[in-house]
């Protein structure tokens, strides 16, 4: 039988335990986990909104898809959703705090910001005309259900219009479908970022990054 006597109180054994539980996440924090965590977050992210409905219909060269009722030809497509996703990418960040011996500390990702700026900005989110500009990328964004375009409608009819995948005809409102539409609160992004499935990848990235 083996006996252990403990020569230090309670208290004192507890803050070691700490400290020797801070070296630990401190040294894996100086071994460039943040860099890291920002490419392991940077590529889900890229392939959860690549995967959205919106992207899908934007690069689906068929009657009725949101290339087709933007007036986007394929190559402008493409190019829209790849710069989407780039700065969705570049927007990631990763803030370290040191942990003490009280084990206070952390660290913080930061995904897309809120006003979706670098998003809007984007030229490539415009299809501009002879007659005005359809900036088609902050309906999906931020614009929601309201109208486009009054007097009109899209009617899908191949070899039709900029796209060749249909034209506006008189009568009508145009807007984009529901099922597409999106606010700063609940877009095609928000809605790849978040939930409970997201959140549970992003705890098994950190536990597998820090461990």
């Amino acid at each position: 039988m083996f006996t252990i006597e403990l020569l230090d109180s309670i208290g004192t054994i507890k803050q070691k335990v700490n400290q020797a539980c801070a070296d630990h996440l401190n040294q894996r924090l100086s071994q460039g986990v943040g860099s890291n965590l920002i490419r392991r977050f940077s590529t889900i992210a890229s392939g959860w909104i690549a995967s959205q409905p919106e992207i899908l219909s934007l690069n689906t060269a068929a009657p009725g898809t949101l290339m087709a009722q933007f007036g986007l030809t394929p190559g402008q497509a493409s190019i829209a959703t790849a710069q989407i996703l780039q700065q969705v990418e570049k927007s990631i960040s990763v803030k370290v705090r040191k942990f003490d011996k009280n084990l206070k500390g952390g660290i913080s990702v930061y995904f897309q910001p809120s006003d979706f700026q670098n998003i809007l900005s984007l030229d490539s989110g415009h299809v501009r005309y002879a007659k005005g500009d359809l900036h088609w990328l902050d309906w999906l964004i931020r614009l929601g259900d309201t109208i486009i375009v009054t007097d009109y409608e899209y009617r899908a009819d191949t070899g039709k219009g900029r796209s060749g995948l249909g034209s506006m005809k008189k009568g009508g409102t145009f807007r984009v479908p529901p099922e597409f539409s999106g606010t700063l609160q609940n877009n095609f992004i928000t809605r790849a970022l978040i939930g409970e499935q997201q959140e549970d990848i992003i705890a098994k990235i950190f536990k597998e990054v820090l461990s």
